[in-house]
């Protein structure tokens, strides 16, 4: 099984029991979507979350590039506070399907190139609920943060982040750096919880989050990352990070509903 020049091995092994979904599956859908997914991660530094033997064995997150990733991951050498990291990142679908190759199942980028590194070029907030928070209400938090993101000058977009919440996030200039987004995402997310304190909370502290959502907008930090635009999550079913239009908020079920056998990911090219 060949995608993009890279030769799949195992492509019948399968990673998820639910759906019954294999190696081959997710390298199809990666191959079909990578041209959508690619303006979304190119020339970002990434962590990936890699599950060689399936999503219910042993998964681990990986940023450094390691051995045995293909010629076109690359890597990304940078200072930060007196120390050096290296990343690494990738600019063609060739790239992203050596990363599946290696068993990558998860893509998270950052919210800078590496062109550009010090300056974000756009600004996240994860909706996260507590267990007890109907979706519905996800729904409604969405609305308002495109409200306030909308007041302050900013078009925003959605997405499912195939887990339990959504991602609405707005396009920056590229011309402040981290701190000032980060205060800036901040401040929206601490507006939410002083105007609706029993609906939502704006701290990492899980034992406040009884019965609120959690706006975490600290994915807006020096070498945070937040999941990609069509990305696969390594749950039971392999749902999506789907990305969707505004009108189509009201018809949706969950943050999980859309996976990579599912019509919406197959019409995603």
């Amino acid at each position: 099984m060949d995608f993009h020049g890279v030769t799949i091995t195992h492509p019948e092994r399968v990673i998820s029991e639910t759906g019954h979904i294999t190696k081959g599956d997710l390298a199809a859908y990666y191959a079909r979507v990578v041209k959508r997914l690619l303006p979304g991660i190119a020339r970002r530094p990434i962590s990936v979350l890699r599950c060689p033997e399936g999503f219910a064995a042993e998964c681990f997150y990986q940023r450094s590039p390691g051995k045995g990733f293909g010629s076109d991951v690359h890597s990304f050498p940078f200072q930060h506070k007196g120390k050096s990291y290296e990343y690494f990142y990738v600019e063609s679908a060739t790239g992203v399907m050596e990363l599946i190759q290696m068993g990558v199942v998860e893509i998270h980028p950052w919210g800078a190139t590496v062109d550009a590194i010090d300056y974000p070029d756009r600004m996240i907030f994860d909706l996260d609920p507590a267990d007890d928070v109907p979706f519905a209400a996800v729904k409604v938090a969405a609305q308002e943060l495109r409200q306030r993101l909308k007041k302050l000058g900013y078009t925003s977009k959605l997405k499912t982040t195939g887990g339990k919440g959504l991602h609405v996030t707005a396009a920056l200039e590229g011309k402040e750096k981290w701190a000032p987004v980060k205060e800036l995402a901040a401040s929206v997310a601490h507006g939410m919880v002083e105007d609706a304190p029993e609906a939502f909370v704006a701290t990492m502290t899980k034992a406040k989050r009884t019965g609120k959502i959690f706006i975490d907008y600290f994915r807006n930090d020096y070498t945070a990352t937040a999941i990609a635009d069509y990305s696969v999550r390594a749950r039971p079913g392999a749902p999506v990070a789907m990305p969707i239009q505004w009108t189509e908020l009201d018809g949706l079920r969950a943050g999980n509903q859309f996976t990579i056998k599912g019509p919406r990911a197959a019409r995603a090219v």
